[in-house]
């Protein structure tokens, strides 16, 4: 029985690890950075450097989170993150796929561009 009890503690600890989805990374325009990690509840988000946490609220159409007290909300759709923030515009930010970044592509070798005889 002593070795059930720390395999039921990793399982758990496994659960509640598998509960969080990311940390995914958002591209944005004007060189703005977004990060996020997401539960069913909640989005933590990192942007430009600042830590936000925000929880998510209903919408029929898309993912929403939402901290009002911070004046900040993150809407998902696609592969877009829409971020508002409270008197600035809205940026649209895009998914980076890591294996489609040109740091991963480089390392291909290019398509020959005649049969060979």
């Amino acid at each position: 029985m002593p070795s059930l009890i720390p395999a039921l503690g990793l399982g758990l600890l496994l659960v509640g690890a598998a509960a969080w989805a990311g940390p995914t990374d958002y591209r944005c325009p004007a060189s703005h950075t977004l990060r996020a990690a997401f539960t069913p509840r909640d989005a933590i988000v990192t942007f430009d450097g600042q830590n936000y946490t925000l929880r998510r609220v209903r919408d029929s159409r898309e993912a929403r989170f939402a901290n009002p007290q911070q004046g900040v909300s993150l809407a998902l759709s696609g592969s877009n993150a829409t971020w508002q923030r409270k008197g600035e515009d809205d940026l649209v930010c895009r998914k980076v796929i890591a294996s489609l970044e040109p740091e991963a592509l480089e390392g291909r070798r290019a398509a020959p561009s005649a049969p060979a005889r």
